[in-house]
This record gives C-alpha cells, structure tokens and sequence, in this order.
C-alpha cells in the first residue's frame, strides 16, 4: 500500500470516527447517576429515544420514554411517555404524558398531561391537562385544563378550566374557575366560588363576594308588610347575578326585632327607565337580643324599578313570604305581625307560615 493510499484511508476513518463522536441521538442510554452510564459526560448532547436513570440522569432530549429512579433532566426537547421518583426537568419543549412524585419543570412550551404531586411549572405556552397536589403555574398562554390542591396561577390568557382552591389567570380567561377565590382579569365565562373577583365581565360570577370594576353596586332602603325599614346592599359581578346582604328592624309586642340576611338577584332591564328584579333572600331574626332560636324569613321579591335617574330608581313590587320560627311568645308562634296566611302548618317544636306582602322603597346604583 503507497503512502498516499494509507494516508486517505487514515483521514477517512479519522472522519467517520469524527462524525460518531458527535452523533446526537441515541436509540437508548442507561444512566446510574449522571455522569455514570453508556453515554458518560457527552449524554447531556445526546438525545435518546428510550432512556434510563437509576438514581438521576441527564440527557440532550427524549423522544419516546424516560424512567428516572429520582430525576430526569433534558436540555432538549421530551417528546412520549417521562416518569420521575421526584422530578422532571425540561428545558426545551415537552410534549406527552408527565409524571413525577414531586415536581415537573419545563422552560419552555407544554402539550398533554403533565401530573405532579406538588407542582408543574412551565415558564412559556401550556396546553393540555395539568394535574399538581399544590401548584400549577403558566409564564405564558394556558390552554385546557388546571387542577390543584392550593393554586393555578395563569400569568397570560387562559382558554379552558382552572379547579383549585386559589385560580389566578393575569390575562383574558375564556372558560370556567371554581374555587374558594377566583382571579381573572378579564373574564368570558363562569367563576364558582366563595370570593370572585374580575377587571371586567362578559359571563357571570357566583359566590359570597363578586366584585368586578364594571359591575353592580347599588344600595337600597325599603319597607314591606312586616319590617318596618330594610337596608340592602347589592353588590355582582353583572347586573344579571349579583349578591344581597341586608338588616331590618321591627317591634312585635313592645320589643325590637332585628334581622340580616343573604340572597341572591338578577335585575332584568326592560327600557330605558324600567328593570325587573327577581330576588331570593333569606333572613334570620332576633327578638328582643334573643338569637338563639330559629327565626327564620325566606323572601322571593318580584320588584319592578322605575328609574327617575341613571342611578336612583323608585322600587316596588309584590314578595311571597316562607317564615318558620321556634319563638312562641303568650303563646303564640312568630315575633312578626304578619297579615292573613295563606298557609300555615305546625310542626314539633315550630310553625310554618306563607303569605304574599309587598316590598316598595328607593334604589340607589353607586
């Protein structure tokens, strides 16, 4: 063999050694703890279609299954099926199924299930369903749907469903929140929960405390056939549902009766100065500073409004009354003078009572 022959063959060989050396992708690797497996320190450049961590493993990307002992980490993309004792970190995209026992973290863009016991974090777009025993949190658009334990926080727009005790979505929220408080700065669609709160509203919220900065408040002082004045304040995230919380004050028999309740409205617009409201409100009561005992005032008001102004509205209108009590008092049952029932029913220890009465005063929209 000439010298120009060996010479060609040594640097083919040097190249296609060259070229092995740099190969990027594996059919599989087998870590025991990063550095320690087939692909020594060059496995966080090379990405495999199937890996395997004993304890903790780091690879250049997954494109059909990873199983990780405690962790796995990728500086490429996961593509197919990751589980981790603990954590799984990505910081490329990550597309699939995710499970971890305490964590799954992706830098950039999620799709499909990512299930963590404490948290998934994704710091760009999320799509899919996210499932964490405490926290789930988008850096970016969120679409579909977040489960938690404590919180969903959406730092973009959030199309689809958040479930947690704490939902936050800091962009457009198109789709449903349930939870002890929902957040959303804007909002098309329903929120379910103990306290909602929106910049604005196209849809509905229901719970203790709605607030929306475009929504209703408004306050009312009324009288009707057995109280002798009434002052509410109507507060929703929309006109269409809002929440009431009122006290009354009365006398039966030479003493004071007082009362607060909570209730539920829609006020229907009908023209220009003329609105329907339909309202349930329930009230409890004291007679003479005595709150021990069920006393108990069930209303449903039809009130037609007249309004004189954009904000103040004369109101009035016809209520069908459901009052059951255990006060007896010379012998009678209730602490209300109430008119002529048109049922009535007696129980063991209380008395049931229905009758139509009226509620008539002055609406004022803040």
């Amino acid at each position: 063999m000439t010298r120009s022959r060996l010479t060609t063959l040594t640097l083919l060989l040097l190249i296609v050694l060259g070229l092995n050396a740099q190969e990027s992708t594996a059919p599989a690797q087998v870590t025991f703890a990063y550095p320690i497996g087939t692909n020594g320190q060059q496995s966080k450049d090379i990405s495999n279609r199937f890996s395997f961590n004993v304890l903790y493993g780091v690879n250049g990307g997954v494109k059909s299954f990873e199983l990780g002992g405690i962790g796995n980490q990728n500086h490429g993309d996961v593509h197919g099926f990751q589980l981790a004792g603990i954590t799984n970190i990505t910081e490329g995209n990550s597309s699939g199924a995710v499970v971890s026992g305490i964590a799954n973290v992706t830098t950039e863009s999620t799709s499909g299930m990512h299930i963590g016991g404490i948290a998934n974090i994704t710091q760009s777009k999320a799509s899919g369903m996210q499932m964490a025993g405490i926290t789930n949190i988008n850096g970016e658009e969120t679409k579909g749907f977040m489960l938690a334990g404590l919180a969903n926080v959406a730092a973009g727009d959030m199309t689809g469903s958040q479930i947690s005790f704490i939902n936050s979505t800091h962009g457009h929220m198109n789709g449903f929140q349930l939870g002890f408080v929902n957040f959303a700065n804007k909002l098309k669609g329903f929120q379910l929960g103990f306290v909602n709160v929106t910049d604005s509203i196209d849809g509905a919220s229901l719970g203790f405390i709605s607030y929306a900065r475009n929504g209703y408040f408004a306050f009312e002082a009324s009288n009707s056939e057995v109280m002798y004045a009434n002052i509410s304040y109507k507060m929703g995230s929309t006109p269409s549902l809002y929440n009431i919380y009122t006290m009354g004050y009365t006398r039966y028999n030479s003493k004071d009766v007082y009362s607060y309740g909570l209730g539920l409205g829609t006020l229907i617009p009908l023209h220009k100065r003329h609105s329907l409201a339909i309202e349930g409100i329930t009230n409890q009561m004291a007679y003479d500073d005595d709150w021990s005992k069920l006393n108990m005032l069930n209303k449903l008001n039809l009130t037609y409004q007249f309004h004189l102004t954009k904000r103040i509205s004369l109101v009035g209108g016809p209520s069908l009354n459901f009052y059951i009590t255990e006060f007896e008092v010379d012998g009678k049952y209730g602490t209300l003078d109430m008119p002529k029932t048109i049922w009535d029913h007696k129980g063991d220890q209380n008395m049931h009572y229905m009758w139509i009465g009226y509620n008539m005063g002055i609406n004022i929209r803040l």
